[in-house]
C-alpha cells in the first residue's frame, strides 16, 4: 500500500513502552549497598510470566516486584503499599535527576497511589532497565543495577512472584508528568485533558510509549515516507492525526454519525493495545471507524548490517500484515527499502 494512501486511510477511516521488548537474561549488577530481601514480597504462586508482549502496565509491574524482592527495603515497602493503594509511575524527564545513565531520555518513578518515594529506572539503548533508589530533583541517585525484562521476569518466576507482577498490573497507572496523559488499564487520561476531552466521546490524550516517539523513514513500496510520532500524535507525510482514548458506549450509540460528528473528529485516531506475533502493537482507527482493523504499530529490533537496530513496523488489515518498515534515518530506509524479515508476517507469506 502507498505510505501516502495509509496516512489518508488513518485520517479519514482509520498504535512502553515498546516499552515491552525484552533483551537477553544476562544481569550487569551495578555497586550494590542495599543487601538483597531476606523475604519475599508475596506468597509463592505457580502463576508464570513472560516478558514479551507486555503493556506498559504489565512492564511497570514486572520492575516494581522484581525490585521489591530483589532489593527490599524501600524498593519492598512501596510494592506491599501498592499491593493496597495501586501502582502509579510517573514519567519525567531523566533530566530531573541526577542519574549515571540517563538511557532513553525518560525516567520511570515507581510510586504507590502517587507518594514520591525516590525510586526510579531508566530503559537505555539496549532496552534493559536501569534501577535507582535515593533519586531526588538535583541529588545523585543510587544505581542498584542493569537488568534485561526478561531475566527480570525469570526471576519472579523462580521465586514464585507471578501472581504479584499481575495483580500489580491490573490497576498500574503510568502518568506523564512531562506535560502528557494517564495511561491504565482502566482509566483514560483522568490528570490531563485538551480541548476535545469531553466531546464526542473523547476521554483525553492517548500517551504514546516512548520508544515509539520521534521520526521515521521508509522507502517501501517505491515511496519515501516520513512519519513523526509525538506523545499524543502523529504526522504521516504531512497528514496529522491526533489521538485520543474513546468511551465505548459512546461509539456504541454513535454507529451511524452525523455529518457534524464526523467533521469535527477526521483528525481524531481512537487506540489500544494489542498482542500478537510475539510483541505489542498500537492499533490506530478512525474515531467512528466501523469496518476494517485500522493501522498497527509496534517496533521491534531487527539485525542490519550485523548490528541490533530499532525498526517501527506498520501492520494492517485482518491479519495484521506487514506493509511497511520505517527506520531511524533516511538513509537506512533507503539502503533497506523493501526488505523483508524472517521474523515479520507479510501477506505473501
Amino acid at each position: 500500500m502507498n505510505r501516502k494512501q495509509t496516512g489518508i486511510v488513518l485520517v479519514t477511516g482509520l498504535a512502553a513502552l515498546a516499552l515491552a521488548g525484552c533483551g537477553n537474561n544476562s544481569t550487569s549488577q551495578g555497586k550494590e549497598s542495599t543487601s538483597s530481601s531476606t523475604s519475599l514480597v508475596a506468597k509463592k504462586s505457580s502463576v508464570q510470566i513472560n516478558a514479551q508482549g507486555m503493556s506498559p502496565q504489565q512492564v511497570v509491574s514486572l520492575v516494581t516486584a522484581y525490585a521489591g524482592n530483589r532489593y527490599g527495603s524501600q524498593w519492598a515497602q512501596t510494592t506491599k503499599q501498592a499491593r493496597q493503594s495501586g501502582l502509579q509511575v510517573n514519567l519525567y524527564p531523566t533530566s530531573r535527576y541526577r542519574l549515571s545513565d540517563n538511557g532513553q531520555g525518560m525516567a520511570y518513578e515507581v510510586t504507590a497511589g502517587g507518594q514520591a518515594t525516590g525510586l526510579v529506572y531508566t530503559i537505555d539503548q539496549n532496552d534493559k532497565v536501569v534501577l535507582y533508589q535515593g533519586a531526588q530533583p538535583g541529588k545523585q541517585a543510587k544505581k542498584l543495577a542493569t537488568i534485561s525484562k526478561s531475566a527480570m521476569a525469570k526471576y519472579i518466576n523462580q521465586h514464585g512472584q507471578g501472581a504479584l507482577v499481575n495483580d500489580l498490573a491490573k490497576n498500574a497507572q503510568v502518568v506523564d508528568k512531562s506535560g502528557g496523559a494517564i495511561s491504565g488499564s482502566s482509566s483514560s487520561s483522568a490528570g490531563h485533558s485538551d480541548s476535545a476531552t469531553g466531546k464526542y466521546g473523547n476521554k483525553g490524550p492517548f500517551e504514546v510509549p516512548g520508544d515509539m516517539q520521534g521520526t521515521w523513514y521508509s522507502a517501501d513500496n517505491d515511496d519515501d515516507s516520513t512519519m513523526t510520532i509525538s506523545d499524543h500524535a502523529m504526522v504521516i507525510d504531512g497528514d496529522d492525526l491526533k489521538l485520543y482514548h474513546q468511551d465505548a458506549q459512546y461509539a456504541r450509540d454513535n454507529e451511524q454519525p452525523s455529518d457534524e460528528q464526523v467533521s469535527a473528529t477526521k483528525d481524531w485516531g481512537r487506540t489500544q493495545f494489542f498482542h500478537d506475533d510475539g510483541g505489542t502493537w498500537l492499533n490506530v482507527q478512525g474515531w467512528f471507524q466501523g469496518a476494517g482493523d485500522g493501522t498497527s504499530y509496534m517496533v521491534k529490533t531487527e539485525n542490519i548490517d550485523g548490528k541490533p537496530v530499532k525498526v517501527l513496523v506498520v501492520g494492517e488489515g485482518a491479519e495484521n500484515w506487514v506493509t511497511a518498515v520505517y527506520y531511524p534515518t533516511k538513509a537506512m530506509a533507503q539502503q533497506q527499502a523493501d526488505q523483508k524479515y524472517d521474523d515479520l508476517h507479510y501477506q505473501d507469506d
